[in-house]
C-alpha cells in the first residue's frame, strides 16, 4: 500500500512558462472515452474537440489571450526533449493547439472559430504551468478539484479516476482522506465502477448507456431494497468494493442493468426519469413477484401495482373502481344516452362475473 501524499505540503511550487509545442495531452485523462485512452496525440486532440465543446474557450482566448491566473498542471519533463504531460488543463491546451494550427482547423472542419491577432498568438504560445515529478504527486489535487471541489467531473469520470488511484495501490480510506471526502463519495463511485466492469466482463453488457447515465446507477445502489437485491451491505463502509456482490447475485446484477439501462433495441430501459428509481423500481425489487413480473413484461407501472402483493393490488383496483362508480351514480340520471347505457351494461356484466368468480368457492 502506498504512503499518503500531501500534495499541498512542502516546498512551494513555482509557476513556469512552457511552450505549447512541449505540452502533450494526457492519454490517461479520466474524461476521455475509453477507446481513446492510451492513443496518440492526434486521436486525443480530435476526441477533445469532438466531445468537450472547445468553442467557448476558443472565442475567449481569441479575445483575451491566456489568463495567467490559471496555470495548468503538468508532469515532466521525462528525459531530454520529451516534453510535459498535461494532467490538468487538457481542454485549454487542446484549444490553443487548434487555434494556432489552421491545418488542424481544416482537418476538424472548423469554420466558425475566430482568427487571432499576432499579439494573441504570442501570448498563448507559452502558458503558465506548475510541474510535478510524477502522476502520483498530483492525484490528490485532482480528486479535491474534480470529486469534492467546485469543478466536478461527471459521475463516470469520477469513478474512473478513483479506479485509477485504487489501481495505483492506494487504500480507499486514504483516497477519501486526501480529497476531503466525508460523504463516502469515492467509495460509492468505485463500487458502481466495479459493478459496471462486472456486468461487462460477465455478461458482455454494453456499458455505453451506463457511462451516459452513471448517476442512475449511483442512485439505484443507494436504495436499501436494491442493495439487498444485489447483496450489497446496508452500510457502504462494510462493502468489499473490489468484490462488490456475491456470485449468487450476478444474475440480479444483470437484471438491474437491463431494467435501468436497457439492452439494445429489443429491451429498452423501463425508466423514464431518475425519479422512477426511487418512486417505483426500489419498491418493485423488494418484492419477488413484482420483480419477476417486471423482468418478464418490462411494465414498470403494473409491476409497481404488484409491489405490495397481489391482494393489495386487487383491493386497490376495486377501491378505485368503486370510488369512480359512486361519483358517476350521482349524475348519471342526467345522461341516459345510448352510449352511457351501453357502458353501464358492460359494467354490470363485469361486476356479475367478478361476483361469480369471487364467491365461487363459497357456493361449493
Amino acid at each position: 500500500m502506498k504512503n499518503k501524499i500531501h500534495a499541498g505540503i512542502g516546498e512551494k511550487k513555482t509557476v513556469i512558462y512552457i511552450n505549447i509545442d512541449e505540452l502533450h495531452l494526457d492519454p490517461l485523462n479520466p474524461r476521455l472515452p475509453e477507446e481513446v485512452q492510451g492513443k496518440g496525440q492526434s486521436e486525443i486532440l480530435e476526441a477533445l474537440y469532438d466531445f468537450f465543446d472547445l468553442d467557448e474557450l476558443a472565442f475567449s482566448m481569441a479575445q483575451n489571450g491566456y489568463f495567467d491566473e490559471e496555470p495548468i498542471v503538468v508532469i515532466g519533463p521525462k528525459g531530454k526533449n520529451k516534453g510535459f504531460v498535461v494532467i490538468e488543463g487538457n481542454r485549454r491546451v487542446a484549444t490553443i493547439k487548434i487555434l494556432l494550427d489552421s491545418t488542424l482547423q481544416k482537418k476538424f472542419g472548423i469554420k466558425s472559430w475566430p482568427s487571432i491577432e499576432q499579439e494573441v498568438k504570442k501570448d498563448i504560445s507559452s502558458i503558465p504551468a506548475i510541474s510535478y515529478n510524477n502522476r502520483d504527486e498530483v492525484l490528490s489535487y485532482l480528486g479535491v478539484r474534480h470529486i469534492a471541489g467546485i469543478k466536478k467531473w461527471d459521475s463516470y469520470a469520477k469513478a474512473r479516476y478513483v479506479a485509477s488511484m485504487v489501481a495505483a495501490d492506494y487504500d480507499m480510506d486514504d483516497i477519501q482522506a486526501q480529497i476531503g471526502d466525508r460523504q463516502n463519495s469515492a467509495r460509492k463511485h468505485y463500487l458502481c465502477y466495479r459493478l459496471t466492469e462486472l456486468a461487462k466482463s460477465e455478461f458482455d453488457f454494453d456499458i455505453e448507456p451506463v457511462k451516459e447515465n452513471f448517476s442512475y446507477l449511483m442512485l439505484a445502489t443507494g436504495q436499501g431494497s436494491i442493495k439487498r437485491y444485489l447483496g450489497i451491505p446496508e452500510k457502504l463502509k462494510d462493502a468489499d468494493v473490489k468484490e462488490p456482490i456475491p456470485r449468487g447475485k450476478y444474475e440480479n446484477l444483470k437484471n438491474l442493468f437491463s431494467l435501468v439501462f436497457g439492452e439494445g433495441k429489443e429491451k429498452r430501459s423501463v425508466l423514464h426519469e431518475s425519479r422512477d428509481i426511487t418512486n417505483f423500481l426500489s419498491h418493485i425489487l423488494a418484492n419477488k413477484d413484482a420483480t419477476e413480473y417486471l423482468i418478464s413484461t418490462r411494465d414498470l407501472s403494473s409491476a409497481y401495482e404488484q409491489s405490495d402483493g397481489e391482494e393489495n393490488m386487487v383491493k386497490k383496483h376495486l377501491v378505485n373502481a368503486n370510488r369512480k362508480l359512486e361519483a358517476v351514480l350521482g349524475i348519471v340520471h342526467r345522461h341516459k344516452t345510448p352510449d352511457v347505457l351501453d357502458e353501464i351494461t358492460k359494467c354490470k356484466e363485469t361486476v356479475d362475473r367478478l361476483v361469480e368468480v369471487a364467491f365461487e368457492e363459497k357456493k361449493k
